[in-house]
């Protein structure tokens, strides 16, 4: 086994934050969400995480966009005391051991190294269930090999061990695949930005296409051992996971848009997904929307015309360039991350299930509730009506203006501040309502 240390177990953590760790994936992946994101601390799972494509160009193939960007800002942290290690001035990067040449290194001098950047997905290794935790970036920093290589490993030394400030510590894996591998390293940028503290600064180990239990955050010894290695990074396999909607969602019936997100941590691209929305008995091909870069996420989406009330079982597959498909079950199948929501009835029309909805007999698709008494402001009696058709529009401005016009005394409705006359706080309080409280 793999040592890990310094960590309660991912299992325990995610349990004791449920609430957090599930807030809309899909929510902070569009609208800047990649999504259901975290950012690992002493636990170290990883990081919701935004992505800037300048580093691979811009050029898009078969019209398909770019993997998506997530702001810094947005990345969501697991990291329940919000505790981080102190990294002052006398901060360095030690590469010791069974080596030649032992390195003691600040941030200003691994940032006079020839850098390497690498886009890369980092998902939290969760393999069941509806928890997800992920996102993608681009990280810049110094290979890991070069700084290994420059240490001069002795001719017994046969295994790497990674260990962080806050007592965190992942090994043994083999010196010699480390050594062959050009992709990893340890980044100090993220995004074109210093790395910030809760994504592990100054250091973090990058691994494209390994879980987020392996990206060491922190990180402030590489020790190069002669034990043998006891294990490999956990390279994630194929699979797809559903963006929106979340689990137990209520929905209204009707087209409803369903996304996700694909990823192969093996390198290979995904090349079809496929949606069911009943159990698995039936599948439909989703629509691939971003274009392929190894380990990191392609994105997709199904139109769903949703034929009947109720329970549904939706589920996602993937298929690679070999021709692979998702296994179903056992870890990362398809099965494992089978999610139920419920759909309901929609009178007005407006995708917003009756349960939900503030004003069920009236379109309304945008909620909006301005007096915040729970009633839309659609069919809000609060709001005056003066043409007799709708909330406050300018055919209402109409009806005020030609009362106060011919001044006509049978005109009370018009009289919104009821001091008998038709003036010009009649007009305030019109447009003080359409402004803020009764406009459709």
């Amino acid at each position: 086994m793999v040592r890990r240390t310094g960590r309660r177990s991912l299992r325990n953590t995610v349990q004791q934050n449920t609430a957090a760790a599930t807030s809309p994936a899909s929510e902070m992946l569009y609208r800047g969400q990649c999504g259901g994101f975290c950012v690992s601390s002493s636990v170290h799972c990883c990081t919701m995480l935004a992505t800037v494509f300048l580093a691979f160009g811009s050029v898009s193939c078969l019209g398909l966009e770019p993997p998506p960007v997530t702001d810094v800002d947005d990345f969501f942290v697991l990291n329940p005391s919000r505790i981080f290690p102190v990294i002052d001035d006398s901060w360095r990067l030690r590469v010791e051991g069974a080596v030649a040449n032992p390195l003691s290194v600040d941030i200003e001098t691994l940032r006079h190294y020839r850098p390497i950047t690498r886009m890369a997905t980092l998902e939290c290794a969760i393999a069941s269930g509806t928890t997800l935790l992920v996102g993608n970036a681009v990280w810049k920093g110094v290979p890991l090999r070069t700084l290994i290589e420059q240490a001069g490993p002795l001719p017994e030394a046969r295994s790497v061990r990674f260990n962080a400030a806050d007592g965190y510590g992942l090994g043994d894996f083999d010196l010699a695949a480390i050594l062959a591998n050009d992709q990893n390293l340890l980044a100090y940028e993220m995004n074109g930005e210093t790395l910030p503290l809760n994504q592990g600064y100054p250091l973090r180990l990058v691994l494209p296409g390994a879980g987020g239990y392996d990206w060491v955050q922190w990180v402030e010894q590489i020790e190069i051992v002669t034990d043998p290695p006891v294990g490999d990074f956990d390279y994630l396999p194929q699979h797809a996971r559903i963006f929106r909607p979340l689990a137990d969602d209520v929905i209204a019936i009707g087209t409803y848009t369903i996304r996700g997100m694909a990823l192969s941590g093996t390198g290979r691209e995904i090349t079809r997904v496929e949606v069911s929305t009943d159990s698995g008995l039936t599948w439909q091909e989703a629509t691939l929307l971003t274009e392929f870069v190894p380990n990191v996420w392609k994105h997709w989406q199904l139109e769903w015309v949703i034929s009947r009330l109720g329970r549904h079982f939706l589920l996602a597959r993937t298929y690679d360039d070999a021709g692979a498909v998702q296994h179903e079950q056992g870890g990362y199948g398809w099965r494992d991350y089978i999610m139920g929501v419920n759909v309901e009835a929609d009178r007005d029309g407006d995708a917003v299930p009756d349960s939900r909805d503030n004003c069920p007999d009236a379109f309304n698709a945008s909620q909006r509730d301005s007096d915040g008494d729970g009633l839309g402001d659609i069919c809000d009696p609060d709001c005056p009506d003066l043409d007799g058709r709708s909330q406050v529009s300018f055919p209402d401005f109409a009806v005020l203006a030609s009362s106060w016009r011919t001044s006509d005394p049978n005109t009370h409705a018009t009289d919104l501040n009821a001091d008998g006359r038709i003036d010009p706080l009649d007009l305030a309080i019109l447009a003080h309502h359409w402004l803020t409280d009764c406009h459709p």
